[in-house]
């Protein structure tokens, strides 16, 4: 698979590189997975779910995934039915909304949004001109967001009527530096609008003096102190800034949005998350940390929020809760290296999640709980958690794995057609 941008696809690039490895072993896997009641129907080890989501007026669960691959799922006592819509554009989908009972977007890995009716699936429009993934979906009844690579980001209040959003200027507020000693404090963005900038300092009581006691660069993204400044007060930075990597302002990959309360809230690469009460008309930078040194940002590539409560998931096991709509963020433990796909909140407000290697877990306390991926005889990688009405999960990933989630018991259920 060739990825057009570093950065942009990375997220495609990284679920998409899964698909096909290790074929032979993961086929063995789950054929010799689930209850032997499901009778002689054909396995789909060769389903790979890139998302999915419950129909309530349908009763099933609708899910998509490369060449083509959108089916209805009927979760049964013995397992996961499959049935295929047929007459549907071989397209790689990326991401998948409910926007009704019976109806739900899909967006494409080459920016093509599409829309599953009930029994059809057709074109809606052409968000990327360069074809770069839609990766995420929102609706909150009021409007649609569609984000993906390459700072895609439109949106529609009448789900015909597509508007591109773009962000040129997104505001840092306020916030005090850990330390004064000297060193290069990053602030976590580049492309600093210079005219907007305000770094407050002292350096025995006197204002801080530029280029002598510390150099401004905007693009990069820090502020060099060359010598020790006061702490009392601390040195303090407000600004504007263009998000993206230095010099290349707006290439962003969003891989998730969400909608509370008229707010959006964007996430994807660079530790990104950035909000919106207005429409998308200003926006506002979130769970900015200066360090003396060059950042190891999080990756953001999943989201999930209820109320005010929200969660992003990330590579390297790297996840974060907010408990008032995203103002703030804590750190929550890692479960381990692997890349967290997915996430969700159980009806009592477990954490769930899902990501490579057949990574599956709850929060319980402090501590992650994973399931055995030995024993579920989980090789590929799983990504989508689906609430059932009953308040289960069926958590659904690549070549036809399917995890049932009930309380505290995890188990694999066969994925048929």
């Amino acid at each position: 698979m060739i990825c057009k941008s570093k950065f942009a696809q990375i997220f495609t690039c990284v679920i998409l590189s899964y698909i096909g490895a290790n074929t032979l072993a993961q086929d063995s896997a789950s054929d010799g997975a689930g209850s032997t009641n499901a009778g002689t129907a054909p396995s789909t080890t060769f389903i790979d779910v890139m998302d999915a989501d419950y129909l309530n007026g349908m009763e099933r669960i609708l899910v998509a995934g490369q060449h083509g691959t959108v089916g209805l799922v009927e979760l049964t006592d013995s397992a996961a039915i499959l049935t295929l819509v047929e007459n549907v554009p071989n397209v790689d989908f990326t991401s998948l909304h409910a926007i009704s009972d019976q109806e739900a977007l899909l967006g494409s890995s080459t920016g093509m949004l599409y829309k599953f009716d009930g029994e059809n699936v057709s074109e809606i429009a052409q968000l990327s001109e360069y074809e770069e993934p839609i990766l995420d979906i929102a609706s909150d009844g009021n409007s649609i967001w569609v984000v993906g690579g390459r700072g895609l980001i439109y949106r529609s209040t009448d789900m015909a009527n597509y508007e591109e959003v773009v962000i040129d200027e997104v505001t840092l507020p306020l916030i005090e530096f850990p330390g004064s000693f000297p060193a290069d404090w990053y602030l976590g963005v580049s492309n600093l609008d210079t005219d907007t900038l305000k770094f407050t300092a002292s350096v025995g009581g006197q204002p801080a003096v530029e280029e002598e006691d510390y150099i401004l660069y905007p693009d990069e993204g820090f502020i060099q102190f060359q010598k020790e400044l006061d702490m009392e007060p601390a040195p303090t930075v407000a600004t504007k800034f263009a998000p993206g990597p230095p010099f290349r302002k707006g290439d962003v990959s969003w891989n998730v949005v969400m909608l509370n309360q008229g707010r959006v809230t964007l996430a994807g690469e660079f530790g990104m998350i950035l909000q919106s009460d207005d429409g998308g008309e200003t926006w506002v930078r979130r769970d900015t940390e200066i360090v003396p040194r060059e950042p190891e940002p999080a990756y953001w590539m999943a989201g999930y929020q209820r109320e005010n409560e929200a969660w992003l998931t990330g590579a390297a096991g790297v996840n974060q809760k907010s408990l008032d709509n995203g103002e703030t963020w804590e750190d929550n433990p890692k479960p381990g290296r692997e890349g967290i796909f997915g996430v969700t909140l159980t009806q009592d407000g477990t954490p769930v999640i899902s990501g490579a290697v057949g990574l599956i877990g709850t929060l319980n306390g402090d501590e992650w709980t994973l399931a055995d991926r030995t024993e579920l005889k989980l090789l590929s990688w799983i990504k989508t958690p689906v609430e059932l009405p009953n308040g289960k999960l069926l958590v659904l990933g690549g070549r036809g794995t399917a995890i049932l989630v009930d309380n505290e018991s995890v188990s694999r259920v066969p994925l048929l057609k």
